[in-house]
């Protein structure tokens, strides 16, 4: 069976559905085509700069060189030719990994527009993690890439220019993926994988992403090459919108993330103090990250019983469900497992009777510094966009869905009874979803999850301006 042509409107589409139901981004190839697109030169230019009339000329001029002349060499070209702004592209690229389209970047590029772009865009160093094949030793890939934290990874498989290490002629090439493959593989083991300004020529290359075992989104503007089109695994989306910069400013308009502003300055983070010193902490989550550092889960000392809380910057406690049937399986000692894996014991504060859903309070372990959430009480408007963050159960993430209706219902809850004041969110969950923050795009809460289907929507919240009077003292609006 042979490749399946795809739209640019079908993989929005499909990345849409990712994030409705939980499943992971796919993995990101990204290849020169994407630094030629955004100022840096071509492969015909670099021969050029060297006197070199081909590849073979080209690696017999550089293979000699010391690190340090080819960082000298090297620098020369990629800053005579390097914006001095963040492109669309990669603004837009950095965009959608800070709202969790993309989390894993495999690029074959040594320049440092992408490092760049997700600084601007708010990622801190917290918030992702570069992997430069060659500084990083081999056997802290297994480790490192399959961390849960940072959520970000960008792997350099070529090297990294202000590293001074990269390879440049084949037999380099193939000696810096022979001792990451192995690492890789489990990495990417079963991830779908949208390939963007490579061909995939390059064996080692084509191999990670066939070995992966997933779909295979290839795009191009104009052709998808021969040893692709027989694979019934690659869905190709070919046209001159495929080209870097203008697929993920295209991707992050459709998605509803792009940011419209000017271009950014690179090496600038918005908002930074002089020098680019990082502005200070913001009171309550600015980011995904932010918003997923936030949420928790609630358990029992055992480990079995679990629920998602969230963390309130002010007053600053842990929300969850106050289901009986939910605080009765906690038992005396609540424990919170928070994003980093670390445990902590915490206390009840307070279990609201007045909703069969609570809330239950619990106190912020001392230990446990992390910005919070908002509160927002305010009247939800009709189609509200939002997001539900799970930390427990099967389907740890974020989930995207709407508020089409927000008139609240009295529903039959099984096993509770009739309950009231339910608002119905168009979003998939799955068990330990319950107490789930749901947030609006300035990441606000505006409920948390109580009820829904496995696997198919609806689900239901219970809205913050029913149980902000729980908290005891009234937060800021």
């Amino acid at each position: 069976m042979p490749m399946l042509a795809r739209t640019f409107d079908e993989l929005v589409r499909d990345l849409q559905q990712r994030r409705q139901v939980g499943d992971p981004p796919p993995v990101l190839l990204l290849g020169a085509g994407a630094s030629v697109e955004s100022g840096i030169g071509a492969m015909t230019d670099l021969f050029q700069f060297v006197n070199a009339a081909n590849f073979d000329e080209f690696c017999a001029y550089i293979g000699p060189l010391t690190v340090h002349e080819r960082f000298r060499l090297l620098a020369r070209f990629l800053q005579s030719r390097e914006p001095d702004q963040v492109t669309p592209g990669y603004q837009a690229l950095a965009t959608l990994c800070a709202n969790n389209y993309f989390d894993f970047i495999l690029t074959t590029n040594l320049d440092p527009l992408l490092d760049d772009a997700l600084t601007a865009a708010r990622l801190w160093r917290k918030d992702y993690m570069l992997l430069v094949n060659g500084v990083i030793r081999p056997d802290r890939f297994d480790l490192l890439a399959t961390a849960r934290e940072p959520r970000v990874k960008v792997v350099k498989l070529h090297g990294d220019l202000l590293q001074r290490l990269m390879a440049w002629t084949p037999a380099e090439m193939d000696t810096f993926l022979a001792e990451v493959s192995a690492s890789l593989n489990i990495a990417l083991h079963g991830r779908d994988v949208l390939v963007v300004g490579h061909s995939l020529r390059d064996a080692r290359i084509r191999d990670l992403v066939l070995e992966a075992g997933g779909t295979i989104w290839y795009t191009h503007p104009t052709n998808v090459p021969d040893f692709l089109a027989a694979n019934d695994r690659v869905r190709a989306v070919i046209g001159p919108n495929s080209t870097f910069e203008k697929l993920f400013p295209g991707l992050a308009n459709s998605l509803g993330v792009l940011e419209r502003r000017k271009g950014v300055e690179r090496g600038v983070a918005p908002g930074a103090l002089e020098y680019g010193l990082p502005a200070a902490p913001q009171p309550s989550a600015q980011t995904l990250d932010d918003l997923m550092a936030s949420v928790v889960k609630v358990t029992d000392q055992t480990g079995m019983a679990g629920m998602t809380g969230f963390v309130l910057s002010e007053p600053r406690v842990i929300v969850t469900d106050g289901y009986e049937g939910n605080v009765n399986a906690l038992g005396g000692h609540p424990t919170i497992v928070v994003h980093d894996g670390r445990t902590f014991e915490t206390q009840v504060e307070r279990l609201s009777k007045k909703h069969p859903f609570g809330p239950l309070i619990l106190r912020v372990p001392d230990e446990f510094r992390v910005s919070g959430l908002r509160l927002n009480t305010a009247p939800i408007s009709a189609n509200l966009a939002v997001e539900v963050a799970v930390a427990a159960g099967e389907r740890v993430g974020i989930s995207s869905g709407v508020i089409a209706d927000p008139r609240e219902k009295r529903l039959q809850i099984a096993p509770v009874g009739q309950v009231s004041h339910l608002v119905e969110v168009t979003c998939v969950v799955a068990p330990g979803a319950s107490g789930a923050p749901v947030v609006d795009k300035s990441f606000a809460v505006r409920g948390f999850i109580v009820a829904g289907a496995t696997d198919q929507p609806p689900s239901f919240m219970y809205p913050a301006a029913r149980w902000r009077a729980a908290l005891g003292a009234s937060p800021r609006p």
